[in-house]
């Protein structure tokens, strides 16, 4: 409890301010959120958060193109100067490859993006999708892309609503980390996109992060939240998704990235030490969040995938990290809380 990274930080809207200037990944917005703290490195920045003796980074560093590795480097030495045990959680290829010397690296997520340039559903590998946006339009179930903050009340609170219904079937509180709630969906610069028929009932949501470029300029959005009413209208996430991608496509937007559905590593790749940790994190969430299955839904949007990372300085801190990436996405779950949820899982 006594340590703690000391040195002098910035607050969260000069972090987002550089995020703006200088851009950064598909999951930088998501260092905005609370309790992420902030290293500044020359003009840019690394978002990290700590838990259980560990400060974990969170994505690439934010800084000019290049300069990763000095920026993980500091954090590095910053960390290990207060007592705590560094590791970057979720970095691209270019920040995986600019670790410091000696750190290892281990693929924990696939980012699964969707490129918009000529984006549409047309040919035989969109017709599943095509066939749900076809119902959706049968149904009289319409699409709006919003900032939800500027919604009425009378969408709000059917929001929560779907939002609490979906954590309360889960026995524990809602996940955090890199998975947003509907707190952060209420943020201006998110964009939710929302499914509703014609008397006004809300079937699903969406909400989506900008992914900024160099100069202000936001070059894609990233999914977070996904929520859909029960007894809704079926197929409502494949709906939701296709349409914002249209929605974005029109807008002349890059990309969307699915995200990486957390601890899901690809298959065809080796298990070693470090997989077998954090297999059994992942095992232990699994029965409750579903990401396997999240990972096998976003396949149906014929993503392209690129590796995510977790970076470490050796396996002998794993047991700790583990312990750390496991507060740090469920902090308000206590031990009996997950014991007791697992095994109800289970029995399920």
């Amino acid at each position: 409890r006594r340590r703690a990274l000391t040195a002098h930080g910035i607050d969260r809207d000069e972090a987002l301010a550089r995020l703006r200037q200088l851009g950064g990944g598909t999951i930088s917005w998501m260092t905005g959120w609370a309790p992420n703290r902030y290293l500044p490195v020359d003009e840019g920045y690394v978002g990290f958060q700590t838990h259980a003796g560990v400060a974990i980074g969170l994505g690439d560093p934010v800084t000019p193109h290049g300069d990763e590795a000095e920026a993980l480097e500091a954090f590095a030495r910053t960390a290990e100067r207060a007592g705590l045990i560094p590791c970057v959680f979720s970095t691209g290829p270019a920040a995986t490859a600019a670790r410091p010397d000696g750190w290892r690296a281990v693929v924990i997520a696939e980012d699964t993006i969707v490129d918009l340039e000529g984006f549409s559903l047309t040919g035989k590998r969109w017709q599943p999708v095509r066939t749900s946006v076809n119902r959706a339009e049968r149904e009289e179930i319409a699409f709006r892309m919003c900032v939800l903050a500027d919604e009425p009340w009378g969408v709000l609170a059917q929001v929560r609503a779907i939002s609490e219904q979906w954590a309360g079937d889960k026995g524990l509180p809602e996940m955090r980390f890199t998975l947003g709630t509907v707190d952060e969906a209420l943020d201006r610069e998110a964009r939710v996109g929302i499914a509703v028929d014609a008397d006004g009932n809300l079937h699903g949501i969406t909400s989506w992060l900008p992914v900024y470029g160099p100069g202000g300029k936001v070059r894609g959005w990233t999914l977070d939240l996904m929520r859909r009413r029960d007894g809704g209208f079926g197929p409502v996430m494949e709906f939701l998704i296709a349409s914002s991608a249209l929605h974005f496509a029109d807008e002349g937007y890059a990309f969307l990235s699915l995200s990486g559905a957390p601890l899901v590593r690809p298959a065809e790749l080796e298990a070693g030490a470090v997989d077998t940790v954090l297999d059994r994190l992942g095992e232990m969430i699994e029965p409750l969040y579903g990401f396997k299955s999240l990972h096998r839904f976003k396949q149906k949007f014929n993503p392209r995938a690129e590796p995510m990372s977790l970076l470490y300085r050796d396996e002998g801190d794993l047991p700790r990290i583990a312990m750390a990436l496991t507060r740090a996405y469920l902090p308000d779950a206590t031990l009996r809380d997950l014991a007791s949820s697992v095994t109800s899982a289970g029995k399920d």
